[in-house]
């Protein structure tokens, strides 16, 4: 059987692998296709991360939001795997954490029943709405507390039809996955 480490490594190498121009033109595009959605178009409060050099690029995204007065936040990671979300401003600062990520050190906390909208990143997502993370059950936790849209941007590595890796009942489900086909 296919492990969650080998899908994870599989598919990073992919995204990697991916030529430049081909990522530029799937980012577009799914930044076009969040942007047009109803869920985007409604949401006074979104969640997204910083993106790490082989993800989804998300700055375009924190950039809309602010311009459209949305208010965008960002996690930071707590002990015992939670996160909290601080609202990203032209105040805010940021330090690279222990994996290798930019975080915010100030600003607001958002509470997790506040947002409307969350981008969540993974690493695979399935057609009915699974995702395969990065492995720290730290978005697991969280979506549990949340009532907002929860959904993902997938480049074409990171999309199938169906979950290739086991399923757990604590996993939560998105509403909705733009991709874009190869």
């Amino acid at each position: 059987m296919i492990t969650k480490k080998y899908l994870r490594q599989q598919t990073i190498r992919a995204l990697m692998a991916m030529p430049a121009d081909q990522r530029q033109q799937a980012t577009r595009d799914l930044h076009q296709q969040l942007w047009s959605s109803s869920a985007w178009q409604r949401a006074k409060t979104v969640a997204t991360t910083i993106s790490g050099d082989f993800e989804l690029a998300t700055a375009p995204i924190i950039a809309r939001a602010q311009a459209e007065g949305k208010t965008i936040a960002v996690p930071t990671t707590l002990p015992n795997r939670q996160m909290a979300f601080h609202v990203v401003d032209d105040q805010t600062n940021f330090a690279t954490s222990s994996f290798g990520l930019q975080e915010p050190t100030n600003g607001e906390i958002i509470a997790p029943a506040t947002f409307d909208l969350l981008i969540v990143p993974g690493l695979i997502f399935a057609a009915s709405g699974e995702r395969l993370g990065f492995g720290g059950g730290y978005y697991d936790r969280y979506l549990v507390k949340t009532t907002g849209t929860k959904v993902a941007l997938a480049l074409p590595a990171q999309w199938v039809a169906t979950p290739t890796w086991p399923v757990a009942e604590y996993d939560v489900l998105l509403d909705e996955i733009f991709q874009v086909t190869p």
